[in-house]
């Protein structure tokens, strides 16, 4: 049982799972009782208050029965009680079905209870219906305070969410918001989501008096110590009820405990209302190092499921995207044919690449690779390990491109631009590549105006040096880097102009 905060309860597993996070990596999941999760939050319509309560089933620990050739079902009782000493508040009794898979799934579900300001406790009790030993409890004391005053709702922590103004029990404010009851984010994760409520900063402030939702995650260092690592704002005018929904990067969080607080301040900057909510981050190849990618780590990577022509492909692929020396590096990595150094290589680059989700961006790469080998594909190479297809895989497709095809004085020529160049942060970038050997698609790079790249002043005396070589402006061979200007000789005006 997971429970979200404002009080968090976590099994002794999984308060260990830090240090041994690597080590136990992607291990098969083998669960002996359900595994639940329980968010609530209190909220309030005009007319009473509600504590709303978000339910999750891992879908590994709880029993799927075939309910026809290709579908599965699992079903669990689910007892939601809210006590205020024995006496029974409210409750609802119920089952919930998951819907018909082809493999398991998790369960989802939120309730909405109606409850008068005081203190109670909530007990939720789940059984698995198809093996009724199967079972899972929490409780938890609960307070709901909402009056006519100022009120912050507790956070709750999404999985998602989407504009949506239909009814169903996961829409609210025209938005669906899916709930993360487990209050942990594992490895392919990048963002925090969570959503709040406001009431009633009308009445507690002046009614042209703005105030500020601050939110910020801190990672919990041990013995009270707190790592401030991101903070956000947003300006909000007083009013009846307002609602926040707010999505944070957390991709470059590491492994760890961490603490979301928001804050309601007013104009002054002086705090006045203040939610915090514990969550834990599982990041283990961020800051992971090669020693730390032993053989039992990397027996359950997807580099296992690739056979020796598709390691070939994948490392060439990454050629163009390498420093020089490591591009050595590669070619060794290739010519040994050692299928294990080839899988850590590639494993390790895109651990780089995206440390939350390395497969992820393996397959986009690869899906890029193919789309430049099918297009610039010439001879022996891949079409990626042209120039055309090096300058696709590292800047991306041109915003612009000309092909001329029909200039008498010059061999087949291309110039693409970039009117946005990141990688240097210039503007309208270019690139000409030509083809001197007229031999297919073998473009070679000739000029670019990008730092760093081929960067050649007589790039037009050699574009025009076989049928035009003489009619170079000036007087001085050596020196001149430019053409006369003659029908058809127009490289020089699309390079500049285009």
């Amino acid at each position: 049982m997971w429970l979200c905060p404002p009080t968090s309860y976590y099994s002794a597993m999984k308060k260990t799972i830090f240090p041994t996070l690597l080590a136990a990596l992607l291990l098969p999941l083998a669960v002996s009782a359900l595994d639940t999760g329980v968010s609530y939050a209190v909220y309030a319509t005009p007319d009473k208050s509600y504590i709303e309560i978000n339910l999750e089933v891992a879908g590994g620990s709880v029993t799927f029965k075939q309910v026809d050739s290709i579908h599965l079902q699992a079903s669990v009782e689910v007892l939601i009680m809210i006590k205020k000493g024995e006496n029974i508040v409210n409750y609802e009794k119920y089952i919930l079905h998951s819907p018909l898979v082809e493999a398991p799934r998790a369960l989802l579900d939120v309730k909405r209870l109606a409850v008068p300001n005081g203190e109670y406790e909530l007990e939720i009790t789940f059984q698995d219906v198809y093996d009724t030993t199967n079972t899972d409890q929490m409780k938890t004391p609960i307070k709901v305070d909402i009056s006519r005053t100022l009120y912050l709702s507790e956070p709750l922590l999404l999985r998602g969410f989407r504009a949506d103004n239909s009814e169903g029990p996961f829409n609210k404010n025209g938005y669906y918001l899916e709930p993360l009851p487990f209050a942990f984010y594992d490895r392919y994760a990048t963002r925090l989501v969570f959503y709040a409520e406001m009431y009633h900063s009308d009445k507690s402030l002046g009614a042209d008096e703005n105030y500020t939702m601050r939110y910020f995650i801190e990672q919990e260092k041990g013995n009270g110590i707190k790592n401030l690592i991101s903070v956000g704002t947003q300006k909000k005018r007083p009013s009846t009820m307002d609602a926040l929904l707010v999505q944070m990067d957390i991709s470059e969080l590491e492994s760890g405990n961490y603490l979301l607080t928001v804050e309601l301040r007013n104009a002054a900057n002086e705090l006045l209302k203040i939610r915090s909510l514990p969550f834990q981050r599982s990041n283990p190849f961020l800051q992971v190092k090669e020693t730390e990618l032993t053989d039992d780590v990397m027996a359950r990577q997807f580099v296992q499921n690739l056979d020796e022509t598709e390691l070939r492909f994948g490392l060439r692929a990454i050629g163009p995207l390498l420093s020089n020396e490591e591009s050595a590096t590669l070619q060794n990595v290739l010519k040994s044919g050692d299928l294990k150094q080839m899988r850590f290589t590639l494993f390790r680059y895109f651990v780089r690449m995206d440390a939350n989700n390395p497969e992820l961006a393996y397959q986009q790469h690869i899906a890029i690779a193919k789309a430049a080998n099918e297009k610039f594909k010439s001879g022996f190479r891949y079409g990626f390990e042209t120039d055309r297809g090096r300058t696709y895989m590292r800047f991306g497709r041109p915003d612009d491109l000309i092909r001329v095809e029909d200039d008498p004085a010059a061999p087949p020529y291309e110039i693409w631009v970039y009117y946005n160049f990141p990688k240097t942060n210039q503007r309208n970038v270019k690139f000409l590549f030509y083809n001197p050997s007229l031999a297919g698609e073998d473009f070679i790079t000739l000029h670019s105006n990008a730092r760093g790249e081929i960067n050649n002043p007589r790039w037009e005396r050699v574009l025009y040096s076989r049928n035009a070589g003489e009619e170079y402006e000036g007087d001085n061979y050596h020196d001149s880097t430019s053409m006369k200007r003659n029908v058809g000789r127009n490289a020089r005006t699309y390079f500049e102009d285009f």
